[in-house]
C-alpha cells in the first residue's frame, strides 16, 4: 500500500520535468496496433510463443494496462485499450501519452531503429521533446572494419569516428557488450586480437553479414572507447544485466568492469550502468565506492513487475541518490514510455517514502533526492546545459 509520504512526494513531484538519459526511438505514425505488438513492447523475449501465450499474465504487462488504461479512460484490458488507441486520431493519442511522461529531453540510443522508426529530428518535431543521440559503439565500429588493415587502425578510425559524433551533438557513448562476450573484462593478448580481426575483417571484404563477438574484439574495442570517452569527457553507458536471451546473464554483471574504474588511463571516466537488475545490487555497491559510477532501473522497471519496486528500495540501501538516474529504455510505441515514467515515479516515491516513514530521511530531502533522480543528476552526468 502506498504511503502517506509516498504520495505526498508525487505531488511535490507534479511539476518535475524528466530528462530520460537512455531510450530509444518511436515508430512513425500512423500505425494500428496489434495485441502481439504490445505484449512484445514489454517483453525482452524474442520467441514469439511467449507473447502469444504467457506475456498477457505477468505482473509487469497487467500493471503496464492498468497505467495505459488510466491514462485512456478505459476499461484495463488489452481489448478496450486498443479499441480505444486505434480509434483515435494518431498525434493526438501519442502527445497525450508522452505529454504524461513530464519528459523535457530524451538520450536516445538508435539501436532499435528500423525503415519505420523516426530519426531523431523527426521525432522532435513529432514529440516537442529535445533529443540527444547516443551512439552505439559496436554499432559503428562494424562499419569501419572493412577500411582498416590491422585492428590499430580499426580503433583509430573508430576514435575519430565518435569524436566526430560528439562534436556533431552527440552526448555520450553506448557498449552492448554483454550482448557480444563478457563483461569480465580483461586484457587482451596482441596475437589473439590480431587473428579475430583478421577473420572479422575477411568477413567484411566477402560481403558477409558483420557482428562483431568475442571476448577479443570486445573488450579491446571497449578498452579503447572509454579511454576516447575520457577524453571527450562523455559518459560511457554500459548495458549489463537484465535483457533479452541474445545475451548471458551470467555473464552481465557490472562487476566485471572493475578495470575501468581502478586503472589509471580511465580516472575521470563516467561510467553509466544501465538496467542493473538482479544486479542491480552489485552497481549500487560500484556507485557508492567508485566517484565515476552511476546507474539506472530502466527495463527493471516496468518489466519486473513488484520486483522494480523492490529493486529500487534495494538500490537506494548503497547507492547515494546523486548517482541514480531515470531512464524508460522504451521503444516504438508511446505507452511503453508512459508505462515506463508513471511506473518509475511510483517506486521512487515509494522507496524514498519509505525513509522518510523510518526517520532515516527528512521529507524535505526526499524530495530533493526525487528531483535529482529524475533531471538534475542526468543533466550534470551528461553535461546537458553545454549540449542545449
Amino acid at each position: 500500500m502506498t504511503s502517506e509520504a509516498a504520495l505526498m512526494l508525487l505531488t511535490a513531484w507534479k511539476d518535475q520535468r524528466a530528462v530520460d538519459h537512455h531510450c530509444h526511438p518511436l515508430r512513425r505514425w500512423p500505425f494500428q496496433l496489434t495485441a502481439l505488438e504490445l505484449r512484445s513492447a514489454f517483453t525482452e523475449a524474442l520467441d514469439p510463443e511467449l507473447a502469444e501465450r504467457h506475456v498477457l499474465y505477468s505482473a509487469g504487462y497487467q500493471a503496464a494496462l492498468h497505467r495505459i488504461a488510466l491514462a485512456l479512460g478505459c476499461e484495463p484490458t488489452e481489448a478496450a485499450i486498443l479499441e480505444r488507441r486505434n480509434a483515435a486520431e494518431p498525434e493526438r493519442h501519442a502527445r497525450q501519452l508522452l505529454d504524461r511522461t513530464a519528459t523535457e529531453v530524451m538520450l536516445v540510443d538508435q539501436g532499435f531503429s528500423s525503415a519505420e522508426s523516426f530519426t531523431l529530428p523527426e521525432q522532435q518535431r513529432a514529440t516537442s521533446i529535445a533529443q540527444r543521440e547516443i551512439i552505439r559503439l559496436e554499432t559503428l565500429a562494424e562499419t569501419l572494419v572493412k577500411s582498416a588493415n590491422d585492428p590499430r587502425e580499426w580503433f583509430a578510425a573508430t576514435r575519430a569516428a565518435l569524436r566526430d559524433s560528439i562534436e556533431g551533438g552527440a552526448v555520450a557513448v553506448k557498449t552492448i557488450c554483454a550482448y557480444r562476450a563478457s563483461l569480465k573484462l580483461r586484457p587482451v593478448d596482441t596475437d589473439t586480437l590480431g587473428v579475430a580481426f583478421s577473420a572479422l575483417r575477411l568477413r567484411a571484404e566477402r560481403g558477409h553479414s558483420l557482428r562483431l563477438a568475442g571476448d577479443s574484439l570486445c573488450h579491446a574495442l571497449l578498452f579503447e572507447a572509454a579511454q576516447e570517452c575520457q577524453q571527450l569527457d562523455v559518459p560511457l553507458q554500459v548495458h549489463c544485466g537484465f535483457g533479452d536471451p541474445d545475451e548471458d546473464l551470467a555473464e552481465t554483471s557490472p562487476l566485471g568492469l572493475r578495470p575501468l574504474f581502478i586503472e589509471s588511463a580511465y580516472r575521470g571516466l563516467r561510467l553509466a550502468l544501465l538496467h542493473c537488475y538482479p544486479y542491480h545490487r552489485e552497481a549500487a555497491y560500484l556507485c557508492a565506492v567508485f566517484p565515476g559510477a552511476y546507474m539506472d532501473l530502466s527495463l527493471t522497471i516496468p518489466f519486473a513487475g513488484l520486483d522494480g519496486v523492490r529493486a529500487m528500495r534495494e538500490t537506494l540501501g548503497l547507492c547515494p541518490t546523486s548517482k541514480l538516474m531515470y531512464a524508460s529504455d522504451a521503444s516504438r510505441y508511446p505507452e511503453v514510455y508512459l508505462v515506463a515514467a508513471s511506473l518509475h515515479r511510483d517506486a521512487l516515491a515509494e522507496a524514498l517514502g519509505e525513509l522518510v516513514d523510518r526517520a532515516m530521511l527528512s521529507f524535505d530531502s526526499a524530495v530533493a533526492a526525487g528531483r535529482q533522480v529524475l533531471a538534475d543528476n542526468a543533466r550534470r552526468v551528461y553535461r546537458l546545459a553545454q549540449a542545449a
